[in-house]
């Protein structure tokens, strides 16, 4: 054989051991993290099965939750986004003239992931408005972009709470939810948007994917072509942290993170507080696990949170 046939060979024999090894991890995972999420509902989780996640122990709790918020009269509504989607949401009048909007996690089932915190804000006198993030559930999208892209959405959903006859609007997030609202909130109106309250938010969607992977031992090296096809096909910088829009932010803010949150780092949370440039406050919740701070210690919780509200909302 040739010195020329055996480099050829050579050759294909890299290339595929790159396309097997390297692009094709690099592709599923990307397909993994950002394609369309339609998780189950919360009666159809297989409890028994998951028996060792965090969330199993406050399942009940989380359940009757859901259970008495929808209770109240209410009415799904839509907005649509810059780039042409149908987003979706659940609006609970409460006559007031101040809203909460909720924005849930990543691949969450929406009444699952925010219920306490929407019940809790509807007894404080707000109409309460859940959203379905793009390309979750009942929201149009083929893609989600982890918080980079959703975060335009939110000012979407100000405008039309404003147009329902808010003065006042207060953000809540939890987890992705969390971060989107950090990468908005230097970019939202404060004479409207009185306050926000990030609950388990990451610091960026790279620094949370790097992590995820090491946690499924999937190899980081697949992580930059994940972060170029994010780049080209969904415009999305994975590397922006939220630290860039709330270094610049004016909005008050309370940050909550569990300190046994085994998903985001509780560090993160402390490190989003620190980059807030707006009045701020951090609590820390011990023993909560990721997104479940209000059901850990449901009286603290409550207490900070009627006081930043007492501080920020006149009506």
């Amino acid at each position: 054989m040739s010195v020329l046939k055996t480099l050829v060979i050579i050759g294909i024999i890299a290339l595929a051991a790159l396309v097997l090894l390297y692009i094709v991890p690099s592709v599923l995972v990307f397909f993994a993290v950002f394609y369309r999420k339609d998780p189950l509902p919360f009666d159809e989780y297989d409890l028994e099965k998951h028996k060792d996640h965090y969330f199993v122990p406050f399942a009940q709790r989380v359940g009757d939750k859901r259970a008495e918020l929808q209770q109240y009269p209410m009415e799904e509504v839509s907005v649509t986004s810059d780039d042409g989607l149908t987003l979706r949401g659940v609006y609970f009048d409460n006559h007031a003239k101040r809203t909460a909007i909720l924005l849930h996690g990543i691949n969450a089932e929406l009444f699952t992931n925010v219920s306490a915190q929407a019940l809790y804000l509807y007894k404080q006198g707000f109409n309460v408005l859940p959203v379905y993030q793009r390309a979750h559930l009942k929201s149009d999208g083929r893609w989600t972009t982890i918080g980079l892209r959703e975060q335009y959405d939110v000012q979407r959903w100000v405008n039309w709470a404003q147009a329902h006859g808010a003065e006042e609007v207060l953000l809540y997030g939890v987890s992705m939810g969390a971060a989107t609202i950090a990468f908005a909130s230097d970019k939202l109106d404060g004479t409207v948007v009185k306050g926000m309250v990030i609950d388990s938010g990451f610091y960026s969607v790279y620094e949370q994917m790097k992590r995820d992977q090491k946690k499924m031992h999937i190899p980081p090296i697949t992580l930059p072509t994940e972060c170029m096809m994010a780049k080209w096909f969904l415009k999305a910088d994975m590397r922006t942290s939220t630290a860039d829009s709330l270094k610049n932010t004016t909005i008050p803010a309370l940050f909550i993170h569990g300190t046994n949150d085994e998903t985001v780092e509780y560090r993160w949370g402390v490190k989003n507080y620190e980059a807030c440039a707006s009045p701020k406050e951090l609590l820390l919740v011990d023993n909560a696990p990721h997104t479940l701070s209000i059901y850990e210690n449901p009286t603290l919780v409550g207490e900070r949170l009627t006081a930043f509200i007492h501080t920020y909302y006149n009506h």
